[in-house]
């Protein structure tokens, strides 16, 4: 995967879109903020692996306004650029960081001295809010997905924004495997995955937003063998019927 400034040059360049910034924002694990936020966000937390102090005097912030940084590099941009904020605190996860927003900030500036194709604005409200929460759930399910972990089944039954790929008719695209063997329909956790998915499969015309129930349930048609998640050319999750039929119980 590119590197998060990368993503953000071909986002200003045209050449990614608003989900393919998310994900890169997300799963970037070099993030700094200012100390006065961080205080008020994470107030169990005093000590960070770096505090990088900055000059009393400068422009700062105004009200509302967050400036995040995607690496201490990015922080020393901002002071030479004349910028004050106190103290800049990380490293931090984009889960962790971006999952305590609140919306007490109501504007958010990422790399403010940076070039500006490596810079990144956005407001602060509550769709914004809701889209978050929807791709920091889509990723920890990726996460429990790849490591097989003790939660993955829970993770699976809380989430309720599948994208699942349907044919002109409207119906639910389904994909013949050979192992398993069987026919199982096509599901995605984030939108990225099913836009890339789109690009290789023709028959897809659209998708539907589905809660687990409704995706799982789709494993009780006649001639549907289960569900694949976030099926790739080299890649993909095979849940059969009885893992479906399981993970539809925890959702009751």
């Amino acid at each position: 995967m590119a590197g998060v400034t990368e993503v953000l040059a071909d986002y200003a360049g045209g050449h990614a879109s608003r989900s393919d910034v998310m994900r890169a924002f997300l799963a970037h694990d070099d993030w700094y903020a200012p100390m006065m936020w961080l205080d008020e966000a994470f107030p169990q937390r005093k000590v960070y692996e770096r505090m990088i102090p900055t000059p009393p005097l400068g422009q700062a912030p105004g009200p509302g306004r967050l400036w995040l940084f995607t690496g201490s590099d990015q922080v020393q941009a901002a002071i030479d650029a004349g910028g004050t904020f106190a103290a800049a605190g990380g490293p931090l996860t984009g889960l962790e960081l971006f999952g305590a927003l609140t919306g007490a900030t109501g504007e958010v500036m990422v790399n403010p001295a940076a070039p500006p194709e490596q810079e990144f604005l956005m407001g602060v409200d509550a769709e914004l809010l809701e889209y978050l929460a929807r791709w920091i759930s889509a990723l920890r399910v990726e996460t429990a997905l790849r490591d097989s972990s003790e939660d993955l089944g829970p993770r699976l039954a809380a989430f309720e924004h599948y994208v699942v790929p349907v044919d002109e008719t409207g119906r639910p695209r389904v994909v013949s495997m050979e192992q398993p063997a069987g026919n199982y329909v096509m599901a995605f956790t984030a939108p990225d995955l099913f836009m890339e998915h789109q690009k290789r499969d023709g028959g897809v015309t659209g998708g539907a937003d589905m809660a687990a129930e409704a995706l799982f349930g789709l494993a009780d048609y006649e001639g549907v063998d289960g569900v694949v998640l976030d099926m790739t050319e080299t890649d993909s999750f095979v849940l059969p019927a009885d893992l479906c039929q399981a993970v539809l119980k925890l959702t009751a």
